[in-house]
C-alpha cells in the first residue's frame, strides 16, 4: 500500500526553485484568490472558535482590548487590498495604531442555535471590507444558552489555512514563548514558486489532465450559482476514534476521510438522480517545511464515485488516485509561478476560464492544526471548526485535526443544494462513527 500523509498533501519540491518575498508582499499565489473573488463569491476562509462557558460572558471590550494589544505583533495583520477585481490591486499596509479595532472586532447576539447557524452562514457570504486589513472577528452570543463563539475571517489572498494559524495570535492566551510558535506563519518569507524543472512540470500537467479526463463522464452535481448565499454545518469526532476507524480499514486518515465523503454522498445524494462521478479539488501544500507566510497551496483533482456506498471501495479508489497525484506531483500543474504575467484584467479572465474548464463539483480539505494554545481570555477553546470559501464549487467539507478533536466544517450554496449541509452532516457523522 502506498503511504500518503494523513492530512493536506505536501508536494515534493526538490525540482522547484524557491523565490521568496517579504511577509506583506503579494505575489502570484496570493493574486489567484483576488482573481477568483467575485460579487457573489467572497474568497475568505473562516475559523469558528467555540468557547467554554464561565461565570460571566466574555464582553466585546475584553476581546477588543486583547486584539488591540496584539495587532502590532505582525505586519501581516495590517495588510489590506484596494481594488483587485478588474483593476490591479494596490496593497495597503495600515500601521497597527491606525487599525480601527471597533470596526474589525464586532459583536452579535442571536436567539438560538438555528439563528447562530444562519449568522455564521451570513458571515461566510459577506465580503471583507477593502482596503481595510483583510481580517475580521465576530463575537457571537446565543441568547437561549449563553453559548459564545468567535468567528475569525481572513481573506485567502492574505493567507492560506496553514499559515492562517498566525491569526490566532490576535486572540489566544499564552506566554511569549508560546505565542512565538506563530512566528513561522507571519515573519517567514511570503511564499513564491520559482522555476519548475520542465520535465517535472510536463509530467505534472499530464497527470492533472488524466485526472480531469477520467472525471468527464457521469457528471451531474449541482453547480455553484451566483446567489451569493451560504449554508453551513459542522461535525466533530474524537481524533483517536477517527484514527482507529481509518486503521480498521487499512487506510490513512486522508484516505479514510475521502472514502467516507464519497460513501456519504453516494448514500445521500443531493438530488434524486445523483451523479456517477464527482470531481473534487484537493489542497496540496507546496511548502513541505510548513513554514511560510501567505499562500503555499495548490490544488489537485480527484474523482469520487458518486454511486458507490461501499466505504472500502471508496477508500481504495481514493488511495490509487492519491498515489498518482503524489508520485507525479500533479499539484505543480496549477502552481502559480513568478513568471511575468499578462495585464491584470487578462490574467483575471484566464483564471476564470481555467476554473470553468476544471469545473470542480466539490472541495475536500484535510488539514493539520499547529497551535498548542487552547484558551482565549481564560476560557477554554472547546472546538475549532474551519469553513472554506466556495471557489467555483457548490459544496465544501474541510477538516481540522487538532489535539483530541477533529472537526469538519461544511459549506454549501443553498440555492444549488437546498438544505443539504445539515443533511450531509448528519449522514457523514454516522459514517465516521459507525464501527
Amino acid at each position: 500500500m502506498t503511504e500518503t500523509r494523513d492530512t493536506t498533501e505536501a508536494v515534493d519540491t526538490a525540482d522547484v526553485a524557491e523565490a521568496l518575498a517579504g511577509p506583506t508582499e503579494y505575489g502570484p499565489p496570493d493574486f489567484t484568490y483576488l482573481h477568483m473573488d467575485t460579487a457573489s463569491r467572497p474568497m475568505h476562509w473562516s475559523m469558528v472558535l467555540e468557547i467554554a462557558g464561565g461565570d460571566t460572558l466574555l464582553g466585546i471590550d475584553e476581546i477588543r482590548d486583547r486584539v488591540r494589544s496584539r495587532v502590532g505583533r505582525y505586519d501581516v495583520f495590517g495588510v489590506g487590498v484596494r481594488g483587485g477585481r478588474w483593476r490591479r490591486p494596490e496593497i495597503v499596509v495600515t500601521p497597527a495604531d491606525a487599525i480601527d479595532i471597533a470596526r474589525h472586532v464586532e459583536a452579535v447576539e442571536v436567539a438560538d442555535v438555528t439563528a447562530r447557524d444562519r449568522a455564521i452562514a451570513e458571515l461566510c457570504a459577506t465580503h471583507l471590507r477593502r482596503p481595510d486589513p483583510f481580517w475580521h472577528i465576530t463575537l457571537m452570543t446565543i441568547g437561549d444558552s449563553g453559548e459564545q463563539l468567535l468567528v475569525l475571517r481572513v481573506h485567502h489572498s492574505l493567507s492560506d489555512g496553514l499559515a492562517g494559524a498566525a491569526f490566532a495570535a490576535l486572540l489566544a492566551d499564552g506566554t511569549p514563548d508560546q505565542l512565538a510558535e506563530f512566528d513561522r506563519f507571519a515573519t517567514s518569507p511570503r511564499f513564491r514558486v520559482g522555476d519548475i524543472d520542465p520535465e517535472v512540470l510536463a509530467d505534472a500537467r499530464a497527470a492533472h489532465d488524466e485526472q480531469w479526463k477520467a472525471g468527464r463522464s457521469g457528471r451531474g452535481w449541482p453547480a455553484l450559482t451566483t446567489s451569493g448565499r451560504r449554508e453551513t454545518a459542522t461535525v466533530s469526532v474524537a481524533t483517536r476514534d477517527l484514527r482507529r476507524a481509518a486503521k480498521r480499514h487499512g487506510a490513512t486518515v486522508h484516505e479514510f476521510v475521502l472514502g467516507a465523503v464519497g460513501a456519504t454522498l453516494s448514500a445521500h445524494p443531493p438530488t434524486e438522480n445523483g451523479a456517477d462521478s464527482i470531481r473534487v479539488t484537493l489542497p496540496a501544500t507546496l511548502d513541505p517545511t510548513f513554514r511560510h507566510t501567505g499562500n503555499a497551496v495548490s490544488v489537485t483533482l480527484l474523482n469520487l464515485a458518486g454511486s458507490d456506498t461501499d466505504l472500502g471501495r471508496q477508500i481504495e479508489r481514493s488511495r490509487d488516485q492519491l498515489s498518482l497525484i503524489e508520485s507525479r506531483r500533479a499539484a505543480l500543474a496549477l502552481a502559480a509561478t513568478g513568471h511575468p504575467s499578462p495585464p491584470w484584467p487578462v490574467m483575471r479572465a484566464i483564471v476564470g476560464a481555467s476554473m470553468s474548464r476544471m469545473a470542480p463539483d466539490i472541495h475536500i480539505g484535510v488539514n493539520p492544526g499547529f497551535s498548542r494554545v487552547r484558551s482565549v481570555l481564560g476560557r477554554r477553546i472547546v472546538a475549532l471548526t474551519p469553513l472554506s470559501p466556495l471557489g467555483g464549487y457548490s459544496f465544501s467539507v474541510t477538516s481540522l485535526i487538532l489535539g483530541d478533536r477533529t472537526t469538519f466544517g461544511i459549506v454549501t450554496d443553498p440555492q444549488a443544494l437546498p438544505g443539504y449541509a445539515a443533511r450531509f452532516a448528519a449522514a457523514f457523522d454516522e459514517v465516521l462513527t459507525t464501527p
